[in-house]
Parts: structure tokens; C-alpha cells; sequence
């Protein structure tokens, strides 16, 4: 009954992907995408025959085969590129950098700590050398047999580079996969990547924040040529994204709750606006109380973890707190049925004596959700939808985030039915 399910949601995502082939909203950042849109074809092609003849503008990515040139060699590489005998690829990375990949890659070192999902979502971890960044170990049900893999270390100059080197990867895929790295902290660690792995192509690409997943999806499926599957999961997750997204922005500003979120540690540390975390907020129809201290112009904005005093949480009175922390010997999500983990996470935000009377303890609304549906890896948008459904019950009544998760895990090519702690205090206990 279980295998038949799968099947039918697996058969469900295939006619969704095919069906909105055109639906795509983003732009592939890839060498050879004339015309700028979704995908390298046949008309981009005739785009680059307009520009060669004068009667179109010249775009960046018309230089197919990226050799500062754009003449009828970039036609011979779309060709390549279109028929799958490409030699090499070139794409945009999350610093704005031109980066060529040799192809094709067999042999890839991902030491991105959410990077990884992806590549599993489109079918390329048999690529994967037996080598991780962070510690997976923790994690055993969700990363399953890369929860044993060797542990390299991820953000320079924490990193076993000659480790790395002994494997000889075809690339590396960073851990610089979010939007703070794309400052001149990432580009130096970006530059020791380089020094470290001479002639060895790096992957930087953006696999954390919502906004940007299908777009890097697609630019992944170009690069380990998996563009069907690419596509397919590129499209689910950005007609998710903007399906959830639409019930949010129809929410009047005022009746959106002000909240905060503790992501890597409890105490007064939150998650400021531009983050991964803080946009599953915005997605689920919440204010980010740290908006009001930390702007788009603040080198804190972005950052997941920003110290404020205690007399301002009292002062802005949060009607929510929301966590995704857990103690050191505690497992939620994936890992266990268990809620004690969570349930502890709660209690201890919930034990702030000098909060006592702030309406998010004071009414009960403390909530732990699971770190992984709310820290990139294509899972934010189902984040959001358990969040909406607890914020705004109303709004979000046709949205199931239970049959989301099952819809993005059937993507795996081995079947995982969405056991565990999501969100604590569960939606059905609500006050």
C-alpha cells in the first residue's frame, strides 16, 4: 500500500513536471543561454544567429564557450550543450564569478552541508566521493549511508585539503551556498579553496535561500546533466514557493504576528531578515521583530544569530518565539518520533524567568521546528507551510504540509516515508 502511494505521488510529479515545462520564472545562469531564459535550446541558437547578423542585443551568457568572443564557435558549443556532448561548461556562481567545470563529472567532493540535498534530489549522488563536509553522523535516517562518509571539514581553513586532494574529485562543491558568503569573507575563503585545490573547479552555488533553490537547481542539472530531473524539482519547488507565497502577501500587514526565531543557540540570539530562516517567516506570514534593529543595509543583516539585550525582547514583546535548536544529545526531524529533544528546546525558552510575562510564554506560543525544513536544501517553503498553518489556520487551510514533505521526498531516488518531530508543540495541540 506504502509502494503504491510513492508511486502514484512520484507519477503525480512527473505530469506536474512536464505539464509546467514553461512555468519556470527564473533565469539559467549558464554559458550558452542567449535569450536568457530557463533552459538552453534550440531557440537560443537562433537568438545567437540574430546577434552574429546585428538584429539582437549581445548578452553575456551568448558567449557559449566563453572565450571573451561571441561568433559561430558559440553556436557548436550550444549544439554540444543541447545534445549532451559538451567538453565543458561554464556558469555563474554565487559571487558573480564565471566558473568552467570539465565534463562530464564523475568524480564530485561536496562538502557544502545543504548542497548535498540537492544534488540528491536530481539523481547525481552516485557522482559523490565517499566525502562530506560537516559531520553528517548525527544524522544517520536522513543522510543515510553519507552519514558514515569522512568528515573533511567545510569552510576553510577548517578544511582536510589533502584529503580532498587524495580522492582526486573532477570538482568541489563549497560550503559557500548561501548569501552571506557573497561578501569579502566568502571570496577570500573562496580564494583559499583555490590555493588549496590548484586546477580543480569549484562549485559555489546558492542552495539555502528560497528564493534562489530553482534557480541553482537548474544550473546543477546543466552541470551533472540531469536536466529532466532538474527541471522536474525546479518546477514543483517554485510553484510551491509562489503558491505559498501568494496566501502570504494577501495577509494585511497588522495581522501578521510579530515574532522572533532562535536558529544555532537559545538565549537572546535571533535570526536577523535576509536569512534563510527569517524568509520561512516572511513566507508563513510573520514579522521578524529584528527588522526593526538590523535593515538591508546592516553587515548583520543575513545573519542567523544576532545578540540583542534582554530588555529589548521585554520591550517588543514577541507573540511568538519560534527555535529550531536543539541540545547536544537531542534529535528531532528525521531522525526520531521522540519529541523530548524538542519538547526540551521549548521548555527552556518557555523557563526564561525575566520573559515570564511576554505573550509568546505567557500564551504558550513557543514552538521548536525542525532546522531542516526551515535552512535551505528546496525544504523552506514546506517550513512556511507548517508555520502558516499554526500563524494563520484560516489562510493556509488548503495547504497540507505534511503532503508537501511527501511530495518533496519522493524526489529521492529511495523512498522515505516523513517520520518525525517537524514542529512542537504539533499543529493538532495548538491553544
Amino acid at each position: 500500500m506504502i509502494r503504491k502511494r510513492w508511486m502514484m505521488i512520484s507519477l503525480w510529479i512527473l505530469f506536474f513536471a512536464v505539464s509546467s515545462a514553461d512555468a519556470l520564472d527564473v533565469q539559467l545562469d549558464v554559458f550558452g543561454n542567449a535569450n536568457l531564459d530557463d533552459t538552453i535550446d534550440e531557440e537560443d541558437i537562433a537568438y545567437l544567429k540574430d546577434i552574429l547578423k546585428g538584429s539582437a542585443v549581445t548578452t553575456e551568457l551568448a558567449d557559449a564557450n566563453y572565450d571573451q568572443e561571441v561568433d559561430e564557435e558559440d553556436i557548436a558549443q550550444i549544439e554540444r550543450i543541447i545534445n549532451g556532448t559538451e567538453s565543458n561548461l561554464t556558469f555563474i556562481d554565487i559571487f558573480g564569478d564565471a566558473e568552467t567545470v570539465n565534463k562530464p563529472i564523475n568524480h564530485l567532493a561536496a562538502l557544502g552541508y545543504i548542497g548535498p540535498q540537492l544534488l540528491r534530489l536530481i539523481g547525481a549522488e552516485d557522482r559523490m566521493l565517499p566525502v562530506v563536509g560537516p559531520d553528517y553522523s548525527i544524522y544517520p535516517v536522513f543522510w543515510g549511508e553519507m552519514s558514515q562518509w569522512h568528515s573533511a571539514g567545510n569552510t576553510p581553513p577548517d578544511v582536510d585539503f589533502e584529503y580532498v586532494l587524495s580522492l582526486s574529485p573532477d570538482a568541489v562543491q563549497t560550503n559557500l551556498e548561501f548569501l552571506n558568503n557573497a561578501n569579502d569573507a566568502g571570496r577570500e575563503m573562496k580564494e583559499e579553496f583555490r590555493r588549496n585545490l590548484p586546477g580543480i573547479p569549484l562549485i559555489c552555488l546558492n542552495a539555502r535561500e528560497p528564493e534562489h533553490t530553482s534557480a541553482t537547481v537548474l544550473i546543477y542539472g546543466y552541470i551533472f546533466d540531469d536536466e529532466e530531473k532538474a527541471r522536474g524539482f525546479a518546477t514543483w519547488h517554485q510553484e510551491t514557493y509562489n503558491r505559498i507565497k501568494k496566501i502570504s502577501d494577501q495577509i494585511p500587514e497588522e495581522d501578521k504576528p510579530e515574532v522572533l526565531f532562535n536558529s544555532h543557540e537559545l538565549g537572546t540570539k535571533y535570526t536577523a531578515g535576509g536569512s534563510r530562516y527569517d524568509q520561512s517567516l516572511k513566507l508563513a506570514g510573520a514579522r521578524n521583530l529584528i527588522d526593526k534593529i538590523v535593515n538591508e543595509d546592516s553587515p548583520l543583516y543575513g545573519k542567523t544569530s544576532v545578540d540583542v539585550e534582554p530588555e529589548w525582547v521585554i520591550e517588543q514583546n514577541p507573540e511568538y518565539i519560534f527555535t529550531s535548536h536543539l541540545g547536544s544529545n537531542s534529535k528531532a526531524g528525521f531522525e526520531t518520533e521522540d519529541v523530548s529533544g524538542a519538547a526540551e528546546s521549548v521548555q527552556i525558552i518557555s523557563n526564561q524567568t525575566e520573559f515570564s510575562q511576554v505573550d509568546a510564554i505567557k500564551n504558550g506560543k513557543v514552538y521548536y521546528i525542525d532546522n531542516f525544513l526551515v535552512g535551505g536544501g528546496g525544504l523552506n517553503p514546506i517550513g512556511a507551510a507548517y508555520l502558516g498553518k499554526l500563524l494563520h489556520p484560516k489562510e493556509f487551510k488548503d495547504i497540507d504540509p505534511d503532503e508537501l514533505l511527501k511530495e518533496y521526498l519522493a524526489f529521492y531516488s529511495k523512498e522515505t516515508e516523513p517520520r518525525g518531530v517537524f514542529l512542537y508543540p504539533p499543529l493538532e495541540e495548538r491553544a
